[in-house]
């Protein structure tokens, strides 16, 4: 019985934090209206931050591609999940992670793929979202 409460506490401590460290790491959410064709890349790149991959074309332009979270939330509900993780943790004493990492792991959205096509003056010509 001793054991297997002192084998629990030494899980606990081990991953106490996970929960508020994952809820940190999400995405927040991005503006998609930027996405117009004609668009110019630095005003993109600007507001969806730096692509995940760019390659060059062939006519001379580029190609990157984004892994974006579509519904992902905003600044606040992102501060908002970790101080309260952090919180819990206090509160419980680290027990919280039993229930928290789960939590976040279920909470966690696919991204979506888009590859966004510019022509040799970097404008955007088209885009694709693939889930």
């Amino acid at each position: 019985m001793k054991k297997a409460f002192l084998l629990l506490l030494c899980a606990v401590v081990l991953i106490q934090g996970c929960s508020a460290i994952m809820a940190g790491k999400k995405q927040t959410r991005k503006d998609l209206s930027v996405l117009r064709i004609g668009g110019s890349r630095d005003d993109i790149v600007q507001v969806l931050g730096a692509p995940y991959m760019t390659t060059r074309t062939d006519d001379g332009g580029c190609k990157d591609i984004y892994k974006l979270v579509e519904n992902a939330g905003t600044e606040e509900t992102k501060t908002f999940a970790i101080v309260g993780h952090t919180a819990m943790d206090v509160v419980t004493l680290g027990l919280w992670e039993i229930v928290g990492t789960p939590l976040e792991i279920a909470t966690q959205e696919e991204a979506t793929v888009f590859i966004l096509y510019y022509d040799a003056n970097y404008k955007l010509t088209h885009y694709e979202a693939i889930k």
